[in-house]
């Protein structure tokens, strides 16, 4: 990875929206040449995306909820069925298989604490899901792609 990966890496990271013409000026570089290496680096797997990041308040939520799951594995469900049920699910924002002291990790976006209750509900419900405890904060608080390993 040379010098213009590492620049447009970081600078995605913190705004996925920055323009390839803006990277290229910052370099001292053209924007074909950002273009290329992006494509370069998505074809890699160096990025396999980019995202927008959301203040959960400003578009309705009150808070932001992590719920820390466990499960069991069977024929029909594992870690892999769980996961893909909760990226399906509308509120989930990030969802992970983790290592530690959980299987799964999911944050949400809640309008309150019933919102909250309902979704731990549905979430119990999804089968090979043993255990779940939850952290809660408030809308507000940054949630940054960089943060995450995904």
């Amino acid at each position: 990875m040379n010098d213009i990966d590492k620049h447009i890496m970081e600078n995605l990271k913190k705004n996925a929206r920055k323009s390839f013409r803006s990277l290229a000026q910052e370099m001292n570089k053209s924007t074909d040449t950002m273009i290329n290496h992006f494509k370069k680096l998505s074809k890699a797997g160096g990025i396999r995306g980019t995202t927008v990041v959301m203040d959960a308040n400003k578009i309705g939520y009150e808070g932001v909820c992590a719920f820390y799951m466990d499960s069991i594995s069977s024929d029909l469900v594992n870690s892999d069925t769980i996961l893909e049920t909760l990226i399906k699910m509308p509120n989930i924002i990030v969802a992970t298989k983790t290592v530690g002291e959980h299987d799964l990790l999911a944050l949400a976006v809640i309008h309150n604490i019933y919102h909250l209750m309902d979704l731990k509900k549905e979430i119990a419900e999804i089968k090979g899901v043993t255990n779940i405890s939850t952290s809660i904060w408030p809308a507000g608080k940054e949630i940054a792609p960089e943060y995450f390993i995904i």
